[in-house]
């Protein structure tokens, strides 16, 4: 609409001057003389921006365009584009409010006439940039702005660096994601504002804000951070940033890190609708006003929380002083907790919620590096007491994991429910098996024969099997705590890669899309599973330490070898469930075992519902003697103890609101 109006203007300033050239002040003349010298274009190109349509048109499409001032125009004929070579000295030089239209601008610095970026411009008149392009870097640096400045949708191929200017109007950025228009790179540095900073609709790669001093407002609103540097070196940097006034942020879009720490917020910080999908840096960060976070979406998981504080802590020791990884982890959880706080004041739990569940994913990582630190040698209480707070710590750790797989800390109904079904599955299996196995037994002698018997008869089976679990258990903590086994690991993969004529032979037969997709597809498969495997070798390598410690001790505490299988089972019991939950394979770890489980839960729930609970089931089948067995009954504790935690999450994450501390 506006490109539309502006051609317009070129066909009436030709009538005008047809039919009113005897009324034409001297003084227009010498602007439109002055401006072509200094943009080094004809005056053909200039005209005269007079008509007040045309103005209102420009207002509703740009809320701060003042249209109550004279604007002369330049722009090419018959819609094409014009080049200008704005030289940096004669900025101040343009004697008139400016809309350059479809051009293509170069700001050129001629150091040999003395012109230097250190040396104080002065811009009178107001500069509207409105479909221009700039294909080389842009640097503007020590310039007094006394009028707006405003780019509305320009398309920056370059570098756009803003380093040390005074704002005393506006600096506006609009509608640069239009017709894939974007800015690749906006760096402010140093500047101060006593206008708006007025960023909207704009997409922007990579952004910059470090120690700029706003004295008004600021807008950052509907616009897209995507951050699409692959060194992983930069990051949208807000950091040190001084807002007097009010701040918003509504409604825009984070693909990558953004780092506001240390920024103060003097009056209200507004993040209303904001999605982050990576980790926000708020650390020591000061809001001294209103802190709006409603509708705040943070799509990030935990791995990337742990891999975004692992880099901040890599790049601030690079920088600074050495800070230890445990403390970088304790600054992220004070930024979540800043939100978490204000979220809580204005009675808005259910968002807190959210917040309150990233501040203990950071302390868990926290609670992770203070056990990997050595503990100190124990010289007196002091030391002890240390030493045993660390294990209270590890402890703690635990817990915070296993809440977090269980149910994201009381946040996913869903996945909570589905660990329920799981673990009534679970032990509706080893029930039914001791059960089947027992009374199979019966049928054939008068014996008491318990399910042990079974063990006995497969005793060296048993064992070898029990030495191949705690191998390949060794290897694979051996595996995650070895880097160099890793690096093995991997060379060992390259090995593959490096059969190129299969890789051919397959392309001949595929096309290279189909080719490139089954290869991913593969490659998915092949992870989980791998990740699979991890999870059953935990799983059988925990209940073989401890039948090989019984084995090793027992003989000493005269426990007999029943003792030895009724421990292994049960411990068999407990870590198949946790190890469940904690998997890392999606597809066979999750989704296969749940569509499985759910389909023997209905199963249970229609053939013996009394199993669902062992205390209702003894009471419904008094018939039933298995209960009273030994192994069976610690089976029992065991199950009620882990559903008793499961159902306290369930209704936890089903009132949501609960989990934040009043």
């Amino acid at each position: 609409m506006i490109e539309e109006t502006l051609e317009r203007i070129n066909t009436l300033e030709k009538c005008r001057k047809e039919t009113h050239q005897n009324d034409k002040s001297k003084s227009e003349d010498e602007v439109k003389k002055t401006l072509s010298e200094v943009l080094s274009i004809n005056e053909q190109n200039i005209f005269d921006l007079s008509d007040e349509k045309t103005k209102e048109i420009i207002k509703e499409k740009d809320e701060l365009f003042p249209d109550n001032e004279k604007w002369y125009s330049v722009c090419g004929k018959d819609d094409g584009i014009i080049d200008i070579c704005l030289p940096y000295d004669k900025i101040k030089s343009i004697p008139c409010n400016v809309i350059f239209n479809n051009c293509n601008i170069d700001l050129q610095i001629d150091e040999s006439k003395g012109v230097k970026k250190n040396n104080v411009e002065i811009s009178k008149n107001r500069l509207y940039f409105y479909n221009c392009i700039f294909e080389k870097s842009l640097n503007l640096k020590n310039i007094i702005f006394e009028k707006i400045l405003t780019f509305n949708q320009c398309a920056f191929s370059k570098d756009l660096k803003i380093y040390q200017n005074q704002f005393l109007d506006h600096l506006v950025f609009i509608n640069c994601s239009v017709e894939n228009k974007k800015i690749k790179s906006l760096d402010l540095q140093e500047n101060i504002f006593k206008g708006y900073l007025f960023i909207k609709n704009c997409d922007i790669e990579n952004m910059g804000l470090w120690k700029n001093k706003f004295e008004n407002r600021c807008y950052f609103v509907d616009s897209k951070f995507r951050y699409e540097d692959k060194d992983n070196k930069t990051k949208f940097n807000f950091s040190n940033a001084h807002f007097q006034d009010n701040v918003y942020f509504n409604n825009s879009h984070f693909k990558d890190y953004a780092d506001f720490h240390e920024c103060e917020f003097e009056k209200t910080a507004c993040f209303y609708g904001v999605t982050f999908e990576k980790t926000p840096n708020f650390s020591q960060a000061i809001f001294k006003g209103n802190l709006n976070a409603v509708n705040t979406n943070l799509n990030f998981t935990f791995d990337d929380l742990q891999e975004r504080i692992k880099q901040e802590c890599k790049d601030f020791n690079e920088a600074k002083e050495k800070k230890p990884l445990d403390k970088i982890a304790n600054n992220f959880r004070d930024s979540f907790r800043n939100f978490k706080s204000v979220l809580i004041k204005d009675n808005n739990l259910l968002d807190a919620s959210n917040f309150h569940k990233y501040e203990l994913y950071c302390k868990e990582l926290e609670l992770k590096q203070n056990w990997d630190k050595k503990g100190k040698n124990v010289e007196n209480i002091m030391d002890l007491e240390k030493n045993v707070s660390r294990i209270r710590g590890f402890v703690d750790f635990l817990l915070l994991g296993f809440y977090r797989k269980l149910c994201d800390h009381h946040t996913d109904f869903l996945k909570v429910f589905n660990n329920l079904v799981l673990l009534i599955v679970l032990y509706a299996l080893f029930f039914w098996g001791f059960v089947w196995l027992h009374d199979d037994k019966l049928k054939d002698t008068r014996e008491i024969l318990t399910l042990f018997k079974f063990f006995d008869n497969l005793k060296l089976c048993f064992n070898i099997g029990v030495v191949i679990c705690i191998i390949l258990g060794f290897i694979l903590v051996l595996y995650k705590i070895n880097k160099i086994s890793i690096k093995s690991f991997l060379n060992i993969l390259k090995i593959f890669q490096s059969l190129s004529h299969i890789k051919k032979w397959l392309l001949k037969i595929f096309k290279k899309e189909i080719f490139i997709k089954l290869f991913l597809t593969l490659k998915i498969i092949g992870l989980d599973l791998w990740f699979l495997t991890e999870s059953l070798i935990i799983i059988f390598f925990i209940p073989c330490v401890f039948y090989v410690l019984f084995s090793l001790f027992g003989f000493f505490l005269n426990l007999g070898k029943d003792f030895g299988y009724s421990l292994f089972i049960n411990t068999l019991f407990v870590s198949l469930y946790i190890c469940l939950v904690y998997t890392k394979s999606l597809f066979f770890g999750r989704y296969v075992v749940l569509v499985l489980s759910y389909i023997g839960f209905f199963i249970v729930l229609i053939k013996q519902p009394s199993i669902i609970h062992p205390l209702i089931g003894k009471i419904a089948d008094k018939a039933d003697k298995g209960f009273n067995y030994p192994s069976l009954m610690v089976l029992n504790i065991l199950y009620t103890i882990l559903l008793a935690l499961v159902l306290f999450s369930l209704q936890k994450t089903a009132r949501k609101n609960s989990i934040v501390p009043s």
